[in-house]
């Protein structure tokens, strides 16, 4: 979720305006909305979105409490929601931003702090990313005390994942090189939570262990002579570079990392709990894939909820040649304490899941999955339609979210907001409202806005945005920087109020433009209108 964060108050719709794109409408977000949607949580019917934290409720009412400087103190951070989470009356926002400029080798995922609202989201309250002091240099498990390399930079410990307690009393955050972290003040402070290093499949803080406690492979125990050349590097385990996390009904912590999958275990008279970690082992291995990227709980009638892992495979040196992507089903315990997996979907890499009462949901980079029988077999929607039949204006199938409220399932993509009410069949797209702005002399409103600007045809197509007084055709040209004519866009017969025209950045001949500078114009109901456009791809 990446935003501006303006001090404003909150935006707020209570009926949606809609676009015409030539193909059927599209339904409008208030300003400060984004159309491209990475994330979605639903809790008691609201959905919340981002990249900018948008809260559509079950009445429609649609606010954008992303608004609210809470989310981004420091105004030239430009950060987004990587994740959200509700329960309750709180609700918790993760932080972050994509530093294009860090080191290649490190994830570019910048932490930059949570927006924590203990009023059901009518207020947030900042808090700082989750981060160690240099001092931090030991961390206690149980009996032992650990010692631990301190994750002091912010570059790669961006928060992906949060989970609160089934009481919203703690809350959890996985956050990839920082690992696993526990609050219990609502964000204020937060304290590392040690899972099983890779040597172990079970930590008990009742032993006593002396393994390095370090999440980040950026960090050096020390020189060798002194010599910064040549760095002693610490014990770093995949299994503390935390991807997701989850907190069952029965207050279990499920934890996903680069290393298998972690479950707590309770144990009486240990402030710590014990876990167990499941893997692909050869002989035993409860995983299709280490790489755990994403959980989520299913709720079951009349019997403990699922737990449903997404695992993928990372393509790194991490990465053994036996894993294969698919879904990890944790369907209970046998008579013995043994835990039931049941692996679905394999050969998929998964992003995101989601359940509702008769179906699961797996968003993926080539569709969204479908399955009407736990998970037994899936149909994929690649192409998402209208009622009418007609295709809905999106750049390609991908899908980077789900989430469901009652009666709808909603899917998160480059190019808007997905909603279906009848089980994945039929869709209705929702995007940001861009309006047009003021013309250079700033004495006229223009008509015509093009977006996005710089625009890039590998991500998807140019949308020239145009509110008509009247029914009009509308005939629009590109040229390049000598005038020569490159495309002409007709759209005959466009009603009144606003529309949109796609441009997918090839010329009349099927062939891709080269980088630069064009200049459009737009003819439409009597009047002309011009403006540039720079492509780069």
């Amino acid at each position: 979720m990446r935003a501006l964060f303006l001090l404003a108050a909150l935006a707020t719709v209570a009926s949606a305006q809609t676009v015409e794109t030539g193909s059927g409408p599209v339904t409008l977000l208030p300003e400060g909305a984004r159309t491209g949607v990475f994330v979605l949580d639903a809790e008691d019917g609201v959905l919340r979105a981002g990249p900018r934290l948008v809260e559509i409720a079950p009445n429609g009412v649609v606010t954008v409490p992303g608004r609210d400087p809470a989310f981004d103190p420091q105004t030239a951070l430009d950060a987004r929601a990587f994740t959200i989470e509700a329960r309750a009356d709180r609700v918790a926002v993760g932080l972050g931003f994509n530093d294009t400029t860090a080191d290649a080798d490190q994830p570019p995922a910048t932490a930059a702090g949570y927006a924590v609202s203990t009023n059901g989201g009518q207020s947030y309250t900042y808090r700082f990313p989750a981060l160690d002091q240099s001092r931090d240099s030991t961390v206690r498990y149980g009996i032992s005390t650990l010692p631990a390399i301190p994750v002091t930079i912010a570059q790669g410990t961006a928060p992906l994942d949060l989970a609160w307690s089934p009481g919203a009393d703690t809350l959890y955050s996985a956050s990839l090189l920082a690992g696993l972290r526990r609050s219990t003040d609502d964000g204020a402070t937060w304290q590392r939570v040690v899972l099983p290093p890779d040597t172990l499949q079970v930590l008990d803080p009742r032993e006593p262990y002396d393994f390095v406690y370090s999440p980040d492979l950026r960090q050096p125990l020390g020189f060798v002579d002194g010599d910064p050349d040549q760095p002693v590097l610490s014990d770093f385990s995949t299994n503390f570079v935390a991807y997701s996390v989850v907190v069952h009904e029965s207050g279990t912590v499920w934890v996903g990392t680069l290393g298998g999958l972690n479950r707590s275990v309770r144990l009486p008279g240990s402030d710590d709990p014990a876990w167990v970690r499941y893997t692909d082992a050869p002989i035993g291995g409860a995983l299709p894939a280490n790489w755990v990227f994403a959980l989520e709980t299913r709720p079951i009638a009349g019997a403990p909820d699922e737990v449903w892992a997404a695992c993928v495979n990372s393509g790194n040196r991490f990465t053994s040649a036996e894993e294969e992507p698919g879904i990890a089903v944790w369907r209970g315990d046998d008579a013995d304490g043994r835990p039931i997996f049941e692996t679905v979907l394999l050969g998929v890499d998964v992003i995101d899941l989601a359940f509702d009462e008769v179906r699961a949901y797996a968003a993926t980079s080539e569709g969204l999955y479908v399955s009407d029988d736990d998970g037994a077999t899936w149909r994929v929607v690649r192409t998402f339609r209208r009622p009418d039949g007609t295709p809905l204006p999106l750049a390609n199938a991908r899908t980077s979210a789900v989430a469901t409220t009652p009666g709808a399932v909603w899917v998160g993509t480059a190019s808007g907001l997905l909603k279906s009410t009848d089980g994945a069949r039929t869709w209705e797209l929702f995007r940001a409202d861009v309006r047009p702005g003021a013309s250079a002399d700033g004495d006229r409103t223009v008509d015509v806005y093009a977006y996005p600007n710089p625009f890039n045809p590998r991500n998807g197509d140019l949308r020239v945005r145009l509110d008509l007084a009247s029914g009009s055709d509308v005939t629009i040209r590109v040229f390049d920087q000598a005038m020569n004519l490159v495309r002409t866009l007709d759209a005959p017969g466009r009603p009144s109020g606003p529309n949109e025209v796609f441009w997918d950045g090839q010329t009349d001949d099927g062939l891709r433009v080269a980088n630069g500078v064009y200049i459009y114009t737009v003819e439409a109901a009597g009047e002309r209108f011009s403006g540039r456009i720079l492509v780069i791809q």
